[in-house]
């Protein structure tokens, strides 16, 4: 008997992993310029293989306009707030503490391995009213993954999470805002707008609380997606490891300055929603560099 999440992982199966870009290139927000170099060579060569066709014999495909937002346009002081890779005993509960004494709600993109392995925490989420995201099963890089294993990412992600809720995701965040064609067609199929960040937490080199909360607290502005994290990503396998030691640290500068952050963005005159609730506020984007609207409507 085919299962739904079957269903989904067989779907598509056939599709050229179309990358972004004349040459095929991919859409990368961050990682390093090594990882950059063989995704790119590889959707280079994958290209030349289809003889520059747009796909190898794809079905029709009609999954209608989802979005990639950074931030939006509105005509009010409204931002986003979200945060990645948990939930996690560790962050989870003390950044829902934040949320709940400042009467924000957030987009929480779920690391299905962490939502799985933690579902209290991640009951206790839904249970405060905030949004959920799908942020891939166990957060590996999607420029190094074959279309097979990109849509295994998604799926078991989805599927696994929303049995354990009973509710569906909203969105897709991609680990690291790295992107391929592929992903955003699986994104689409599966419904989801694409939520990638315009701040977060700021440098990596601002290490006093003080900083971080300054940085966010002043920085954000009306339209903004703020991305920040309740989990260290891959860390989560081998927290010894020096990386996931310094993402931990990283991730508990982040956490205790939120409170004072959220504060001065409160004082700034800037409303934090979840993603979604930022997108049904916001108007279309102008187009022939035209001037937006400002929030105060002048």
């Amino acid at each position: 008997m085919t299962t739904r999440r079957g269903f989904l992982l067989g779907a598509g199966a056939g599709a050229a992993g179309v990358a972004a870009g004349a040459a095929g290139g991919v859409l990368v927000a961050g990682g390093d310029d090594e990882a950059r170099r063989r995704a790119t060579a590889r959707a280079e060569q994958r290209f030349l293989e289809a003889g520059g066709a747009a796909d190898e014999g794809e079905g029709v495909a009609r999954l209608g306009t989802h979005r990639v937002v950074w931030n939006t346009t509105v005509t009010e002081p409204v931002a986003a707030i979200t945060f990645d890779d948990g939930p996690t005993p560790e962050y989870t509960p003390r950044i829902l503490d934040a949320l709940d004494r400042a009467g924000l709600t957030a987009t929480f993109n779920v690391m299905g391995w962490n939502g799985v392995h933690h579902p209290d925490v991640l009951r206790d989420v839904v249970a405060a009213g905030h949004e959920i995201g799908n942020h891939t099963w166990d957060h590996r890089d999607l420029t190094t993954l074959t279309q097979r294993e990109t849509r295994e990412e998604l799926v078991r992600c989805k599927e696994e999470v929303e049995a354990l809720l009973g509710r569906p995701f909203t969105s897709f965040r991609p680990p690291r805002g790295e992107l391929t064609g592929y992903a955003l067609r699986i994104a689409a199929e599966l419904g989801y707008d694409t939520f990638i960040w315009s701040v977060t937490r700021g440098p990596g080199d601002k290490k006093e609380v003080g900083e971080i909360e300054d940085y966010m607290g002043q920085t954000v502005e009306a339209g903004d997606v703020l991305g920040l994290h309740d989990g260290i990503g891959r860390g989560t396998f081998d927290p010894d490891a020096a990386f996931a030691v310094a993402l931990a640290d990283r991730r508990e500068l982040e956490v205790r300055a939120l409170p004072s952050a959220l504060q001065q963005i409160a004082d700034r005159g800037i409303t934090l929603l979840s993603a979604n609730r930022l997108l049904e506020r916001s108007v279309p984007e102008p187009v022939g560099g035209s001037t937006p609207p400002s929030p105060d409507g002048n």
